[in-house]
């Protein structure tokens, strides 16, 4: 009995949901609607590196521009990015521009002003 205590709590402990908390990584998308056009965001959030907390996102975009109720062709924007976490505040910020981006990790999403990029797939 007591052996399947142990045994039961042992495998209680090392059961994880869908998704540990701690891991960031994935790919998060947003689209949003202005008076200027659409846009749809990508982020490609992964480890930089095995042993600290610094991450990298490629941010892929797509920008399609209305002026006067014409809408121009879609134009992509790639950049990259590198960022410093603080698993207590759960933020990343950008180590060039100094943009902060906050994890949700009940909504498993990103905030990066008011834009949410929710995720869709785990790395």
């Amino acid at each position: 009995m007591k052996y399947t205590f142990i045994c039961s709590l042992i495998l209680l402990a090392s059961c994880k949901g869908p998704q540990s908390t701690d891991d960031l990584s994935g790919v998060y998308t947003s689209s949003y609607e202005h008076e200027f056009g659409k846009t749809d965001d990508t982020l490609n959030l992964s480890k930089a590196n095995s042993t600290g907390n610094v991450y990298q996102i490629e941010r892929h975009s797509g920008l399609i521009k209305k002026m006067d109720g014409k809408e121009f062709p879609k134009e992509i924007v790639t950049e990259t990015w590198t960022l410093d976490y603080n698993p207590e505040k759960q933020t990343l910020t950008e180590m060039k521009k100094g943009k902060t981006i906050v994890w949700n990790s009940g909504t498993q999403s990103l905030q990066l002003g008011d834009r949410q990029y929710l995720r869709i797939s785990n790395k």
